[in-house]
């Protein structure tokens, strides 16, 4: 086997490999063994087939085009190997030559850039403690209760606590705020969820009530197309129910869940509670050394890496729209915006999440940090299993090449983020 290379640009070569009729015949005889393992005929034990009964029962057309694929990817995998290349991705293979006397073909090969750190051992992350404060359980305890509030119909006024249903249009200058109008929508007053004063507009009213009123919307508020702006409201109350709350009683703990009494809810409620915070503070610690790193580091994210990761990016945002029963296109022609004005506002940070992969990659590389196939295999095999009992039982269509690769990145990454947590966070 020979093989030559051409640097394309900055991180891309096409490599050009030549086998001979020597290698050929290795690679096809190979072959021939693999398909007799499993190859069952009459009068002979299974794996113990003869070549020539192997080849007369296959055919030698389908042997060699197994034959060419095994050569392909064996000998591409052992230059890789044997120059240390660090492959991105493989493309565009093409075949120049495919004779008895010899295979030549190329590939395209896209390479990590080379990325330049800063010694590991010198980046440190002070961990933050991570302690569960009596009022945050009180507050989880109340959402609980909430879940299990016995609602009564009322006749009278709305007062504080009260949970009434509203149909309500929300207008500025006349005219009605995209998402400002709404029926039979629920309001527990006093939990505080609509803009200030909402609420508080609401107490005195029967139902079948209607009342008009302003209110302007504080300049932090969290929708900013109406943040510091004049509203007028109109509302009719459809219903008002007073809002009975369970007592903190051990029945009630065992209306939960498997606990026996009240003091048990309180522990898992801590517990979870502070697992929840700990897996916060794992997510910043983590983000701060990488971050921390990436300052460190001369690293230039490809300009392919950065628009596959903005589209990744757009796609994303528009799954997440679907969810929401809107589309990309219409909620970009409301703000006024194109898909060009969103990658332009998102560049930043698509190249920001290169570099992070990059890093990660590199760290992987230099400390030989992986994954088994094992692993990986068990992983995909839950997941198509799991997958599987969500779904139903249904026969799905699984990209199982795909899959395994995004799980093999997933596993790699952790395991990345585990290493990099234990020597720089103190």
């Amino acid at each position: 086997m020979t093989f030559t290379t051409k640097k394309t640009d900055q991180n891309g070569i096409e490599l050009t490999i030549e086998l001979g009729k020597e290698d050929l015949g290795h690679y096809i005889k190979e072959t021939e063994q693999a398909l007799g393992k499993s190859l069952e005929v009459p009068g002979f034990r299974k794996g113990k087939v003869p070549n020539d009964v192997i080849k007369k029962q296959l055919g030698d057309s389908k042997i060699l085009e197994a034959a060419l694929q095994t050569a392909m990817q064996r000998s591409l995998a052992r230059v890789i190997q044997e120059q240390g290349l660090d492959v991105l991705e493989a493309s565009d293979l093409k075949i120049k030559d495919n004779s008895a006397e010899r295979l030549i073909y190329t590939v395209a090969l896209r390479l990590f850039p080379a990325v330049t750190m800063p010694p590991l051992e010198t980046i440190k992350v002070q961990r933050r403690p991570v302690t569960v404060e009596t009022k945050e359980i009180d507050q989880t305890l109340e959402t609980l209760k909430a879940s299990r509030a016995i609602l009564t119909d009322k006749d009278g006024a709305a007062e504080q606590g009260d949970r009434v249903e509203v149909d309500f249009e929300v207008s500025e200058d006349g005219k009605l705020i995209d998402g400002g109008s709404s029926k039979n929508h629920p309001v527990v007053i006093g939990n505080k969820n609509f803009i200030p004063g909402f609420e508080e507009e609401l107490i005195g009213l029967r139902k079948g009530e209607h009342k008009d009123f302003s209110l302007t919307a504080p300049r932090d508020f969290a929708n900013k197309e109406i943040a510091g702006k004049k509203l007028d409201f109109k509302v009719t109350i459809q219903e008002v129910k007073k809002v009975t709350m369970p007592e903190l009683t051990d029945d009630f703990a065992r209306s939960i869940g498997k606990f026996d009494n009240i003091d048990q809810l309180i522990l898992n409620l801590k517990d979870g509670l502070a697992e929840e915070k700990k897996d916060k503070e794992r997510q910043r610690l983590r983000l701060e050394i990488i971050n921390k790193i990436i300052e460190g580091s001369r690293c230039d994210a490809p300009a392919v890496m950065i628009t596959e990761q903005l589209d990744s990016m757009i796609e994303n945002f528009d799954q997440d729209l679907h969810r929401h029963d809107m589309e990309l296109g219409l909620y970009l022609s409301k703000l006024g915006k194109t898909q060009d004005d969103l990658r332009k506002e998102w560049q930043k940070e698509a190249e920001r999440h290169v570099k992070m992969a990059l890093i990660l990659h590199a760290v992987a590389r230099e400390r030989e940090i992986s994954v088994e196939p094992e692993e990986v295999t068990q992983a995909l095999e839950a997941l198509v299993q799991s997958t599987m009992i969500r779904e139903g039982g249904q026969n799905l269509d699984f990209d199982m090449e795909r899959m395994r690769a995004s799980i093999r990145s997933r596993l790699l990454n952790e395991r990345t983020l585990e290493f990099l947590e234990r020597t720089c966070a103190v």
